[in-house]
């Protein structure tokens, strides 16, 4: 269970560090109390920390060093891909910690200056990226003169990430190729990879959609299917995939996955997209 120490002990380092120049927490333990996605005991804590020195963050000593046993410590890329977010499991509980380099920072800042009509392309993903983390809530606990303007302005002006029609479309047709691709894989008795596949591609896809669909609608919402267990949303069960690594399991999840699929797309697309006539390809050897 996480209490509150392993929090204080890193918002307390940091404050001391003259080499990180932000720390700004995010995630659940940011929300209100009562709050949807409001932390619980079982949260991890998750923070952005920007350092001119974040090569000291690539092993675990620093955290050691502040009376924590670590029991593991990993250096990984974050989800959204343009930085990356070190994963701590202690015996004072878990810790996400995304690292952004200081000189990068520094140069968002510059290009921030700038109105929104001038600002890089290069740099608008990395823009995408911060907004989106933002989007959650956020709290800055060091660096506030610096930095908290900036991050004020990311968050008010930038669009988080989202799906638009030609984005959909195109997730839509990757799912019909990975679609095929499972069946595929079902049909030679590859039953542990198609299950994997069916996970992996095609519920992974429904659940960006089922986001999309409830941030247009004005919903809360959270990715990767995140809380939707306690959001009352009525297509959670249909995206929900039931199957183990056995023909006729994965024979009836494939249909059900794929029909959710189709009312997602509708919804998001109306009639201008559809399915396409697979008949011909005897899927599942009909």
């Amino acid at each position: 269970m996480n209490g509150g120490e392993l929090g204080e002990r890193v918002e307390a380092w940091a404050r001391r560090e003259s080499h990180v120049e932000l720390l700004v927490a995010i995630g659940s333990r940011v929300r209100s109390p009562g709050a949807a996605g409001a932390a619980d005991f079982r949260s991890d804590w998750d923070y952005q920390l920007v350092s001119s020195r974040p090569e000291i963050l690539d092993r675990s000593l620093w955290l050691s060093a502040l009376g924590v046993e670590v029991q593991a410590y990993a250096v990984r890329i974050g989800r959204l891909g343009s930085s990356a977010k070190i994963s701590v499991v202690t015996d004072r509980g878990e810790m996400d910690l995304v690292i952004l380099p200081a000189e990068a920072l520094r140069v968002l800042t510059a290009a921030m200056s700038l109105p929104a009509s001038s600002w890089p392309p290069q740099l608008l993903p990395a823009l995408t990226d911060l907004a989106t983390v933002l989007a959650g809530g956020f709290r800055v606990l060091k660096g506030e003169g610096a930095y908290g303007p900036l991050l004020a302005r990311i968050a008010r002006e930038v669009p988080v990430t989202r799906l638009d029609a030609a984005a959909v479309r195109l997730e839509a047709d990757g799912f019909v190729c990975d679609y095929v691709s499972t069946w595929r894989k079902v049909e030679r008795g590859e039953w542990i990879a198609a299950q994997r596949w069916l996970h992996l591609q095609l519920v992974e896809c429904n659940l960006r959609l089922l986001h999309e669909l409830r941030l247009r609608r004005g919903e809360v919402s959270f990715p990767d299917g995140r809380r939707l267990e306690l959001l009352a949303e009525p297509l959670a069960d249909e995206v929900v995939v039931r199957a183990t690594p056995e023909a006729e399991s994965l024979r009836a999840a494939l249909p059900r996955c794929a029909s959710a699929h189709r009312r997602l797309v509708a919804a998001l697309l109306g009639d201008t997209w559809r399915w396409p006539d697979l008949s011909g390809l005897r899927l599942g050897g009909e």
